[in-house]
């Protein structure tokens, strides 16, 4: 891989990276630090490997969705990694370059109620819920009923229904509507359970 490719990419503060035909691979230290290991090592570059023939040929994009170590941050997150291929001017594959972003999230609800896509919050940010009612709250925010969150849970629909009074009352309000706009007023609505979280990489399309 060339120098110039090398400074290209590291001249860039969002994380990216290339690889080349030969499966080599070059990282800038913002990537570096996402991955939280070697760039050979990473698995996202494993899944990436995987389906490196099918973007080849079909020249487009390929897209994952990973959720990664925690290292020294304070939780794994979702990241969205894109890879697009690089062809010369002879049409011969040359390796892709890639890019990460957080992995924002939208309801097809959520779109048609005019919200904004949004990264998702791991950490409880206060005290107010504890871990059980917040595992609560994360089902009723998506608007299950109580006999769904409660097999969800392993729990009685009676155990969810009075955990959502005192969970009301909590939050002052009266109805899972109010509920849900307080939810939204103050960020739970970004917050997901981390043992909800899924682990690994998935590609979203190729």
């Amino acid at each position: 891989m060339n120098s110039s490719i090398k400074q290209f990419c590291q001249s860039f503060t969002i994380p990216c990276g290339f690889t080349d035909a030969e499966s080599q691979v070059y990282t800038n230290a913002a990537m570096i630090d996402i991955l939280g290991m070697t760039a050979a090592s990473s698995q996202v570059l494993d899944v990436f490997h995987a389906h490196e023939e099918v973007m080849r040929d079909k020249k487009l994009p390929l897209s994952l969705l990973s959720t990664l170590p925690g290292g020294d941050k304070p939780s794994p997150q979702p990241w969205r990694f894109d890879f697009f291929p690089r062809f010369d001017e002879k049409n011969v594959y040359q390796g892709a370059f890639f890019y990460a972003q957080p992995f924002l999230f939208l309801s097809l609800l959520e779109y048609i109620e005019g919200e904004s896509p949004y990264t998702i919050n791991l950490i409880q940010s206060d005290n107010r819920f504890s871990p059980r009612e917040r595992r609560i709250i994360f089902f009723t925010l998506q608007r299950l009923n109580s006999k769904e969150v409660g097999k969800k849970l392993n729990l009685s629909h009676r155990t969810i229904e009075n955990k959502l009074q005192s969970i009301y009352q909590t939050a002052g309000v009266h109805n899972c509507r109010q509920f849900i706009n307080y939810c939204h007023d103050n960020g739970i609505n970004r917050y997901l359970p981390p043992e909800f979280l899924p682990s690994g990489s998935h590609v979203i399309s190729v």
